[in-house]
């Protein structure tokens, strides 16, 4: 079996938990991500396959920061224009590794990200044996009540239909571009924009790794699309913290924890200045993960705050009070699982999605998207997160809820 996956570590991370079960089950899984995740997938146990780096790089490129958090509408669009342009002799390239993978292997089944497009075009030629799983809803099947991913709310439920349909036919429309050389292996299906776009809706599965409670199925989706629960596995007994860390957790017993993931922006020594000097005004403990470099560690900081460049969230969650994050759809899930309250600064697509259903939840207070963020806004969030304990009360009762859920046993009873 091979397993597909595109983009930062959050996007590569529920993959790595569909190949633990898969290998659970007695399955040969190769994993195919971007190069810059061998270590990461080998460290796990799984044999790998490497994408092109230029992915990623991209992302980390000159236009990539100001495109997930520069300021200005008009620079940011510039910017993300500009990594289209560049992604299309990328995606030429990550195609091409796509097939010839799977023409070595020939598997009995292939689960995939969105951001795949080989497999979509090799799942029409090969029923039954593709899974599309997504860590983020409001993708390709239309939510009456929420627009898709990137355009923010609720625009009715006319509007909401038309943003889904305008995507699913770029998205299709890209499919099929990118990968017409390879549509004459397959005479026995017609390819068109069309054709690609039915056959998905009407029969591919998908199969969305979030949780029910914090986004329940709709009941008028097709019968393909399922939401099975939160896949995560576990990380923390690959990782030993220094005893630095064991002795600031001892000394504060209310700590914030601060993560902005795998997200970069244009600012990151401005940004960790205005919020060390929040932290430092109210006495804040915290630990501030450095991560990609949304954030950095400058040479200076008060006591009362701990740097960390990378640290397992299932290891550290379940010891802090509350949790300020970039809003990816890993670190909403597993914060509210160890019973974090939680404000989100997003940087784009869905986190500005997992913002909403956090307020909406109550599990913490409205947040700010990072290129919005100022020192007057950010502090009165910031205390209303740490010293409102209703936000603390209704995340225990979201992970009770969530507790009952079983992701992988559903997955496992899918695959079946």
């Amino acid at each position: 079996m091979v397993v597909f996956s595109l983009g930062t570590r959050g996007d590569v991370e529920p993959f790595l938990a569909v190949a633990q079960i898969l290998k659970q089950q007695g399955c040969e899984v190769i994993c195919a991500f971007p190069e810059q995740f061998r270590q990461l997938t080998e460290q796990a146990g799984f044999s790998f396959s490497g994408l092109s780096k230029q992915f990623l790089e991209l992302m980390e490129g000159k236009a990539g920061p100001i495109a997930l958090g520069g300021k200005g509408f008009f620079r940011r669009l510039v910017a993300i224009i500009r990594m289209f342009v560049k992604s299309e002799s990328v995606q030429k390239i990550l195609v091409d590794q796509q097939y010839r993978l799977l023409e070595q292997e020939k598997p009995d089944l292939v689960i995939y990200s969105g951001i795949c497009a080989y497999p979509v075009i090799w799942g029409m030629a090969n029923p039954g044996n593709t899974v599309m799983i997504s860590p983020v809803p409001c993708f390709i099947h239309p939510v009456k009540t929420r627009a898709m991913q990137g355009i923010r709310g609720n625009l009715g439920p006319f509007l909401n239909k038309l943003t889904y349909q305008t995507f699913n036919w770029i998205l299709f429309g890209n499919i099929y571009r990118t990968t017409k050389r390879y549509h004459k292996l397959f005479p026995q299906v017609k390819f068109s924009p069309w054709s690609i776009k039915s056959n998905f809706l009407r029969n591919e599965k998908l199969w969305y790794s979030v949780s029910p409670t914090l986004f329940p199925r709709p009941n008028y989706w097709p019968k393909q699309a399922e939401v099975i629960g939160h896949l995560e596995r576990e990380q923390k007994h690959e990782w030993t913290p220094e005893p630095s860390l064991n002795d600031f957790l001892e000394k504060y017993p209310k700590i914030l924890m601060i993560t902005f993931g795998s997200m970069v922006n244009p600012a990151p020594e401005e940004k960790t200045r205005i919020i060390l000097r929040i932290l430092a005004k109210h006495r804040i403990p915290t630990i501030i993960n450095t991560s990609f470099g949304g954030l950095q560690r400058p040479a200076n900081f008060p006591e009362q705050i701990y740097f960390v460049e990378d640290i397992p969230y299932d290891w550290v969650f379940p010891k802090v009070y509350a949790v300020i994050h970039h809003g990816g759809s890993g670190t909403t899930h597993t914060a509210l699982k160890y019973d974090c309250a939680s404000m989100i600064v997003p940087h784009i697509l869905d986190q500005f999605f997992w913002h909403d259903v956090i307020v909406k939840l109550g599990v913490g207070p409205k947040g700010l998207p990072i290129y919005k963020l100022t020192e007057k806004k950010l502090e009165r969030r910031i205390l209303d997160l740490y010293t409102n304990d209703n936000y603390h009360k209704k995340a225990g009762l979201i992970q009770t809820r969530m507790a009952d859920e079983d992701a992988e046993n559903r997955l496992s009873n899918l695959l079946l």
